[in-house]
């Protein structure tokens, strides 16, 4: 007899609240409860399953310089939030491997609630380039090969 795979029956609404009044911390910094833990994040993306995030409660244990991913974050909130995701931020600056440890997705049914932004962007249309099939040169056609010489740097 097959095993159902245990999911969630009684699956909460996800809530999506902004920051607080009093809230004087970083604007870019999202408070997600996952599985009755709270995690600090820099969401990086989401979508209708997943929240991809960078878990500033990991830059500790991987040994995560926290103020430099803070400082790239801080300068993408302010110009570039509407424009791309974080992601590509830390790709633009060679941050891709040290923000790569504490990246991780949460599954959408398992949270509850989220207190911050959570950007959205459309990540899956793929630009086609339609290419034309190369051709094979036809019989009696003459092909001239030219080279052309690199200018030449005299002494003085």
């Amino acid at each position: 007899m097959p095993v159902k795979k245990k999911t969630r029956t009684n699956v909460a609404p996800l809530i999506v609240e902004a920051h607080p009044a009093e809230y004087t911390g970083y604007p870019f910094i999202t408070l997600i409860q996952y599985r009755r833990a709270h995690v600090l994040a820099l969401v990086d993306n989401s979508d209708d399953q997943v929240i991809k995030s960078y878990v500033l409660d990991y830059c500790g244990p991987e040994r995560v310089n926290e103020e430099n991913l803070i400082q790239v974050a801080s300068i993408w909130y302010k110009d570039f939030r509407t424009q791309h995701p974080l992601s590509i931020e830390f790709s633009r600056r060679g941050l891709t491997a040290e923000a790569g440890r504490i990246y991780r997705s949460f599954n959408i049914e398992f949270v509850t609630r989220v207190i911050g932004p959570l950007p959205r962007f459309e990540m899956s249309e793929t630009i086609r380039v339609k290419r034309r099939k190369r051709k094979p040169v036809p019989q009696g056609v003459e092909i001239v090969r030219r080279v052309i010489p690199f200018p030449r740097v005299e002494d003085k």
